[in-house]
């Protein structure tokens, strides 16, 4: 299974679409006419804070399939209870949208299927299972809870408005919620005929919204969403086999990762001095250690949501919390926390629009993850 990379330290239009158009997949395409283009469009942030999908990945995928008179659609279902007009409008889809005469679908509204997996149910926008393809544009960055985030996990954007919460309910611990992410990726797999990663411009330290915009200069591609994560979360710096969600995927689309080729010049190469240390140490220890060491740090490395000068009181965190753990009390500067119910699923965290919500940590905590 081939993962295809490509050096490009821009976004440069031109050179995305050869890049693109180059690839042995459009054929696949022939019969195919609605298709749904699936960025990643977590909230409303400008494409320069490296959160989202640049429209320009976009734009470079739509006039390729101009060129092939295919119908076109773009959606997701942005996280928490963000409005989505905010969100096309911030992160330059509707703009782009509108360039190109492209009908924008938001995930959370409409008819919703219910698909089950091998233990888990999920409700899923009907929008994915009615197009006849999908072509997945994912970015790469960090994520506070799985480590890293790319073409696998942007496929929770399918579950609408706030049941993602609910997930990080009741799957609240890394490899408990990576089972989440990979039954879903079983679910959907067979409707993806093409994954594309913006590494351009992707992002480090505390990922998915809050971390720091680094130029990674690259793109990534390939028919398989798990072999490109692999790939790319090697080259970040990861162990990808301590990804619980990233060894399961590639199970699912029966790989081992010796049968993942890549471009010669990328084999061995890895981004210096990548900022991931938090989210690496976290898997390393609680996922490898013995049980009573594991106990040990669970007491002592500790982190919890927070907030910052920064909060509007936009209620966003609030009305997103899975657990109902944040109450926003008159002429307060900031929600209050019921830590005894908080769960640390951190979507407070990835669903505020202001970055007024910040990781307090324990003495170990700011030891090891400076």
């Amino acid at each position: 299974m081939k993962v295809y990379i490509e050096e490009i330290k821009t976004y440069d239009l031109n050179k995305i679409r050869i890049f693109l158009n180059e690839l042995p997949i459009w054929d696949e395409l022939e019969d195919k006419k609605v298709i749904l283009i699936k960025p990643n469009l977590l909230g409303a942030y400008p494409p320069e804070q490296a959160v989202t999908t640049h429209p320009v990945m976009l734009q470079a995928v739509i006039d390729i399939l101009k060129e092939k008179k295919k119908t076109i659609l773009i959606g997701d279902g942005p996280g928490g209870t963000v409005q989505v007009q905010s969100v096309w409008e911030k992160t330059g889809i509707k703009e782009l949208a509108e360039k190109n005469n492209i009908k924008l679908v938001n995930f959370s509204q409409g008819v919703i299927v219910i698909k089950k997996g091998r233990t888990i149910e999920f409700p899923t926008t009907r929008y994915f299972w009615e197009a006849d393809t999908i072509i997945n544009i994912s970015k790469y960055k960090t994520h506070s809870l799985m480590a890293y985030t790319g073409a696998v996990k942007n496929l929770y954007g399918l579950i609408p408005g706030l049941k993602k919460s609910d997930y990080h309910r009741d799957y609240p611990e890394h490899y408990n919620f990576a089972r989440v992410i990979s039954e879903l990726y079983e679910l959907t797999k067979e409707k993806l005929v093409f994954n594309i990663m913006d590494g351009i411009t992707g992002m480090e330290g505390e990922g998915p919204s809050a971390g720091i915009p680094r130029n990674f200069g690259v793109v990534f591609a390939g028919e398989s969403a798990s072999a490109i994560d692999f790939t790319a979360s090697r080259m970040m710096g990861f162990d990808p086999r301590k990804i619980g969600y990233i060894m399961d995927s590639l199970a699912i689309d029966n790989l081992k990762p010796e049968e993942i080729e890549i471009p010669e010049k990328w084999k061995g190469f890895v981004f210096e001095n990548v900022k991931i240390k938090r989210v690496k140490t976290f898997i390393k220890i609680l996922a490898y250690s013995p049980e009573i060491l594991k106990n040990a740090f669970r007491k002592l490395f500790r982190y919890y949501p927070d907030f910052n000068d920064r909060c509007t009181q936009c209620r966003i965190c609030v009305d997103s919390c899975p657990v109902q753990a944040m109450i926003l009390k008159k002429n307060a500067s900031a929600p209050e926390i019921d830590y005894s119910k908080c769960i640390k699923c951190m979507c407070c965290h990835e669903f505020c629009p202001h970055h007024a919500v910040y990781i307090n940590k324990s003495f170990l905590a700011k030891l090891l993850l400076k």
